[in-house]
């Protein structure tokens, strides 16, 4: 067995195609596709469901990935220990934040943590949907799982494996770019004869599901015209801030267009719904610093 073929198998695992895994890793598709099928002839097992679209990983794929992921991690600590550049033992800890965390939330919290602790933390953050977020926390590829949660649209974890912190709240509010006059271009709050052009999530993902809720339970129908979708809410906030149309943002991520006026909230409380941000681990994570913020947290939070 070769290093490179579990490198080639936990990239081809992220990236969920062929294709994108071959560029990421600089060999042509043909070279990963045997690489990976040699790791299956070495370990007796099939990792890949190839009867499925797409790339789908196995019982045992899925179970090898966080035995790969570890494996690989120790491999590269024992060259980084034998060419003499020692690691702080247990200080690395990986990250799984759902994408609009990554951007906004995270880095202060950290910073934050960081401070608390007085210690230095090296931090491997993988920004997630909260799907993937989760499917890597379950397999063992994250130590940490930073993601949104609402009662309405729960997050699926064992809580007998698993184990959750609140970390803070957000709220999810419609935007659109202000007229002259510092007021919504498109607004929900007043009637209106024309449709009003909708900038969504993409389907399935959880933001969209939590608009989704949004216009389910509002007294009121507005038609809504959808002409643009993204998994993206940086991508969405550009749209919304260039006058594409009105679309719902975490109210995290907006403070500094909100600070220069270039967004204006569109709704009034009712088109609104807070979400809190959530801290999760697995039960039997064996990292020491993950371990270290975890129990910070949890003795500030008993307090």
């Amino acid at each position: 067995m070769q290093i490179r073929w579990i490198e080639d198998f936990l990239t081809l695992a992220d990236a969920r195609a062929f294709s994108k895994a071959a560029e990421n890793r600089n060999v042509s598709q043909p070279t990963l596709s045997r690489h990976v099928q040699a790791l299956e002839d070495w370990l007796g097992v099939q990792l890949i469901d190839r009867r499925e679209h797409g790339v789908q990983l196995t019982t045992a794929g899925r179970i090898f990935r966080g035995f790969a992921a570890d494996m690989l991690k120790r491999t590269y600590e024992m060259r980084t220990v034998l060419r003499g550049q020692v690691p702080s033992k247990g200080d690395t800890v990986r990250f799984s934040v759902a994408h609009t965390l990554s951007l906004t939330y995270f880095p202060r919290w950290l910073r934050s943590v960081k401070e608390r602790l007085d210690s230095n933390v090296i931090t491997r953050v993988g920004a997630v949907n909260i799907p993937e977020g989760v499917a890597a926390l379950i397999e063992g590829a994250s130590d940490l799982l930073i993601i949104y949660h609402h009662p309405q649209l729960p997050i699926l974890l064992d809580p007998k494996r698993f184990s959750y912190l609140p970390l803070g709240t957000d709220r999810l509010l419609p935007f659109s770019a202000p007229r002259e006059d510092g007021g919504p271009l498109f607004s929900l709050n007043k009637a209106t004869f024309s449709a009003i052009p909708f900038l969504a999530y993409a389907p399935g993902s959880y933001l969209a599901h939590a608009v989704e809720m949004i216009l389910l339970g509002a007294p009121e129908r507005i038609p809504l015209e959808r002409n643009f979708d993204t998994h993206m809410a940086e991508a969405l906030k550009a749209m919304i801030v260039e006058g594409h149309g009105l679309g719902w943002l975490p109210e995290s991520c907006v403070t500094h267009e909100l600070a220069e006026k270039q967004l204006a909230v569109a709704g009034s409380q009712q088109w609104s719904c807070p979400l809190e941000v959530r801290l999760y681990r697995a039960n039997d994570n064996g990292s020491q610093m993950a371990e270290r913020i975890w129990n910070l947290l949890q003795q500030e939070a008993q307090k």
